[in-house]
């Protein structure tokens, strides 16, 4: 009897690849892409997360070979780290795992990434104990001597950071050295050049690009969903739908401040037994008004959310469903309608 009509079932481990619905990719080197469901027991266990498995985690699965049938995923690895964003009280999303470096991609031009947007990455990758890797794509738009100044700046906070230009494709070959052999998870907004830069790495029209919306200057949506792209010899990148804002709400106060390092340093400095649960007598709360003004604002919108558990749209207020939240650290006004507050 040949192979074919009695195919072999193996069990081999798999990294989730990409997540939909009910159903999983999962992939290794050896067998390639695999379309794969959980085993019952696991889709019963309960978890806060949207979805019990992420793209970047090891998994144990059990399939046969030369055959178009489902594999079935037995279990999960313990991960390793895992990186969170979290925009409203009860929506805690799990964005991927085991990976090396979490790659923020921040435009330069066209249209600029905000340096709040930088922040509130990099706080959650300090939380999740991941490198931030800062790429300030589209060089070829700005003028030189501002963007050695900003890669100089992030460079002396302790970060690797690296701009780059996919038109002229400079600082491409260095950044293809630096990802050599790890997974990287990318994140940025719309528009930021993440989907052309993943093009230049595989060196295929793989992803569809941007474009960029002559009114608003942002970019429109292309991926929908996360997705683990193998390169090279054991590389992998990982790509995410663009974001427009980075929920920190996962966050407290004191991993919002010791995600900044030129405030964590003074830390050990701190005289207060309870250092970071206080107003008034924290060295780094005290340091940080001597932050740039951008910077030191995108740490008082951190600090504000991780304040306010809800977000609450004004209408609501006209209703008697909520009551105001009093915060008693900043007093920064508010630029849009969505104001904090406290159910009753």
């Amino acid at each position: 009897m040949s192979l074919l009509e009695n195919p072999k079932e193996v069990k081999e481990n798999f990294y989730v690849s990409r997540v939909y619905g009910a159903y999983y990719e999962i992939y290794n080197q050896s067998y390639g892409t695999k379309r794969a469901t959980l085993r019952g027991k696991l889709r019963l266990e309960k978890t806060e997360d949207r979805n019990p498995f992420v793209v970047g985690d090891k998994v144990l699965a059990q399939g046969k070979l030369q055959t178009n049938e489902e594999w079935i995923i037995l279990e999960r690895a313990e991960r390793e780290n895992f990186l969170v964003r979290k925009s409203s009280f009860s929506d805690k999303h799990v964005l991927c795992a085991n990976v090396d470096y979490v790659a923020v991609i921040a435009s330069l031009a066209d249209p600029e990434t905000k340096g709040g947007f930088i922040d509130r990455c990099v706080a959650a990758c300090y939380e999740a104990n991941i490198k931030p890797y800062i790429i300030l794509t589209k060089k070829d738009l700005e003028e030189e001597e501002y963007t050695n100044e900003k890669e100089k700046y992030y460079r002396g906070l302790g970060y690797s950071c690296l701009a780059i230009s996919v038109v002229t494709g400079e600082g491409l070959d260095e950044l293809k050295l630096a990802f050599k052999g790890k997974k990287i998870f990318l994140v940025g907004n719309s528009g930021s050049g993440k989907s052309t830069l993943i093009n230049s790495i595989l060196g295929k029209e793989l992803l569809k690009t941007n474009e960029i919306s002559e009114g608003t200057r942002k970019g429109k949506h292309t991926t929908t969903n996360s997705y683990l792209l193998p390169f090279g010899n054991s590389s992998f990148l990982i790509d995410s739908p663009g974001v427009k804002e980075w929920g920190v709400l996962h966050l407290d106060r004191v991993t919002i401040l010791e995600s900044f390092p030129e405030l964590l340093k003074h830390k050990s400095d701190c005289e207060l037994s309870n250092c970071c649960e206080m107003d008034q007598g924290c060295i780094m709360l005290t340091k940080s008004e001597e932050l740039p003004p951008e910077r030191y604002d995108s740490l008082q919108s951190m600090l504000e959310d991780a304040e306010i558990p809800y977000r609450i749209r004004t209408g609501n207020i006209l209703k008697n469903k909520v009551k105001h939240f009093k915060d008693q650290t900043f007093n920064r006004k508010k630029k849009n309608k969505d104001i904090g507050y406290d159910f009753e």
